[in-house]
């Protein structure tokens, strides 16, 4: 069986209006907005559930960081990461973050399931669906400067940034449960103008492609 989070109802209600729970094979829970709800909520859902999940699909918006490369995300962009890091969690200082002593954190990257993700890859391949991979930065708080999204993704090499990834892989590591996570591209990471976002669209552009997903992992 699969677990499908999102952090919000907004992200979810796309997906269902296309793809109806299933609780003999897939699964939906609203982790909350940021790591602390994040986690928190995961693991009260892992540990009162009986069934035996196969994989956990974590899927939502993200913010882009912008440069001049060729592989950085644009609007509506589907994304797959490979990593989800803890960006601020750390020393801050003006130019970058520091991650702390290592005695002190349990870690601030993790590699996601790289099977689950080939597997994802592969599917949108077969479906004519572009995205991109790359790193992914959880925050505690949203970017809301272009001079901060370039200091990420200078620092990271970061594709897009979200607040709540680190929590959902952390909680799958405790679990031991495979983890790949989709997001779609709401905004970019500039100087906050909500005028430029397309949320509504990426919602229903990532409950779409997560559908697709779903129906797909549960054949194979």
């Amino acid at each position: 069986m699969i677990l499908v989070v999102c952090a919000t109802e907004l992200e979810l209600r796309p997906l269902l209006d296309l793809l109806p729970a299933d609780e003999n094979q897939w699964m939906s829970m609203v982790s909350g907005v940021g790591v602390v709800e994040t986690t928190l909520r995961l693991t009260r859902f892992l540990e009162k559930q009986k069934n035996s999940f196969t994989a956990v699909l974590h899927f939502g918006v993200a913010g882009a960081y912008r440069s001049q490369s060729k592989t950085d995300a644009d609007l509506l962009d589907i994304c797959l990461a490979k990593e989800e890091l803890f960006g601020d969690f750390g020393i801050c200082y003006g130019d970058h973050f520091e991650a702390l002593p290592d005695h002190l954190v349990h870690k601030s990257t993790y590699a996601l399931d790289s099977g689950l993700h080939k597997r994802c890859l592969r599917v949108l391949q077969e479906q004519n669906i572009p995205c991109k991979r790359g790193t992914f930065v959880t925050v505690a708080g949203v970017s809301a400067t272009a001079a901060r999204g370039r200091k990420l993704k200078e620092q990271y090499g970061a594709l897009c940034e979200n607040m709540e990834g680190v929590a959902v892989a952390r909680v799958c590591e405790e679990f031991d449960l495979p983890l790949v996570e989709m997001r779609c591209v709401s905004n970019f990471v500039e100087d906050r103008d909500l005028s430029r976002w397309k949320l509504d669209e990426a919602c229903q552009q990532a409950g779409k492609v997560t559908a697709i997903l779903v129906e797909e992992l549960i054949k194979r």
